[in-house]
């Protein structure tokens, strides 16, 4: 099973970095369990080789303002700060976000993914925070 979520925020920010600030305020933080950051480094050109490394908060988002200047995919994992749960995080604007829920996806029934619990700690809280998401889609694909 695959389950993307697509967002189109381009009604509340175009910065991209804006709304990964806001993941980080409802509970998604930028580290893995072992304080690293996941992201697609500087001109991957959908290569998608993701990269593990021990860094500061504020050189991850030069990071990514980089890959925005450059018209590259930005791509970070997400983690929930209370839980195992995890989310790729691609896009190259506000308009088309795609959290990809793949790592430690919590399940229903030990095959479909609980869509419920990542509406109400993702989509629900960026509407408690204000934030204006113009669509949303959820998907989920059988293998």
């Amino acid at each position: 099973m695959e389950t993307l979520i697509t967002l189109d925020c381009s009604n509340y920010s175009d910065n991209l970095e804006t709304i990964l600030k806001l993941f980080q305020q409802i509970g998604w933080t930028i580290y893995n369990s072992e304080g690293q950051a996941e992201f697609l480094p500087l001109g991957d050109q959908d290569d998608y080789d993701w990269q593990r490394q021990n860094l500061p908060e504020n050189m991850i988002y030069n990071i990514l303002a980089k890959k925005r200047e450059n018209q590259e995919i930005i791509g970070i994992n997400l983690f929930y700060e209370k839980g195992t749960e995890g989310i790729s995080l691609l896009a190259q604007d506000t308009s088309q976000i795609t959290l990809s829920i793949g790592i430690n996806r919590r399940l229903l029934n030990k095959r479909h993914t609980d869509t419920i619990w990542y509406l109400q700690n993702i989509i629900y809280k960026l509407f408690d925070m204000g934030v204006r998401i113009t669509s949303y889609t959820v998907e989920e694909f059988e293998d």
